[in-house]
């Protein structure tokens, strides 16, 4: 295991929030940044889950929020102690609590009618997901209060709430209709690992078994709930750009 492998283990494994003591400084983040980026590709792509063509859900971990971290940081010459403070405290509302997972949801920002509508239905709180795991149900709740704002970024928490059986699998829609994502095995086995993410002896590496098994995104077949019924129309709300997401880093 190389010296930055190592690092980003450590970094994940670790369950306590991120702090300054955790950070490199702007100088030799920009040494490692090529490396570090690779990891986070590789990383991030055991994590990811394609729901539809204007959605895609990614699951965070502290290495994860570590880097978002650094990458805003590094565009700062002389970050004061309020910068530092400030970004630290956004970031670590994505480290996830031993036996929670934490996500972000992207919705595709193209000038579409189906990106515009969800971001209308997750504004008007008629959006949710929960993820089947180890036979649990994993239920999401938005970090965000709903303010009437259109978003194309949002930030979720995934508690366990009830047993389930041995499927994995997203179900996420609206109020009216109900879809299913199938999870790869090397997802699976990421996501298991993560709930407990202090056990997790390499992050970075899917089992043989797992890895054998095609990973290539597989868009919802399955749906719930009465077809027929009409896509509701959610009232006119504001529309706001989300900040954009690090440069140079895996953008799903």
């Amino acid at each position: 295991m190389t010296r930055l492998l190592r690092l980003a283990q450590k970094i994940y494994a670790d369950t306590t929030a991120l702090s300054t003591s955790d950070l490199m400084s702007n100088e030799d983040y920009e040494i490692e940044r090529a490396q570090l980026l690779r990891l986070a590709t590789q990383h991030r792509s055991q994590r990811r889950l394609r729901l539809n063509p204007s959605l895609s859900l990614v699951f965070e971990t502290r290495f994860t929020a570590w880097l978002q971290i650094q990458e805003e940081l590094r565009w700062l010459t002389r970050p004061t102690y309020e910068d530092m403070e400030e970004v630290l405290t956004r970031c670590n509302l994505v480290v996830p609590a031993p036996e929670q997972l934490t996500a972000t949801l992207f919705v595709d920002g193209g000038d579409n009618p189906a990106s515009f509508y969800w971001m209308e239905c997750i504004a008007a709180n008629a959006f949710s997901v929960a993820l089947r795991l180890s036979g649990s149900v994993l239920r999401a709740r938005s970090q965000e209060s709903s303010s009437g704002v259109l978003a194309t970024v949002h930030t979720f928490t995934f508690q366990p709430t009830a047993r389930c059986g041995p499927n994995t699998e997203v179900i996420w829609g609206d109020t009216t209709l109900q879809h299913t994502t199938p999870v790869s095995a090397v997802t699976r086995h990421a996501l298991a690992q993560d709930l407990n993410p202090a056990s997790n002896r390499n992050c970075f590496i899917a089992p043989a078994a797992a890895r054998g098994k095609t990973t290539g995104i597989t868009y919802t077949t399955t749906r719930i709930g009465p077809p027929s019924l009409a896509i509701p129309k959610y009232p006119s709300l504001r529309l706001v750009m989300a900040p954009g997401s690090e440069t140079g880093a895996d953008n799903p």
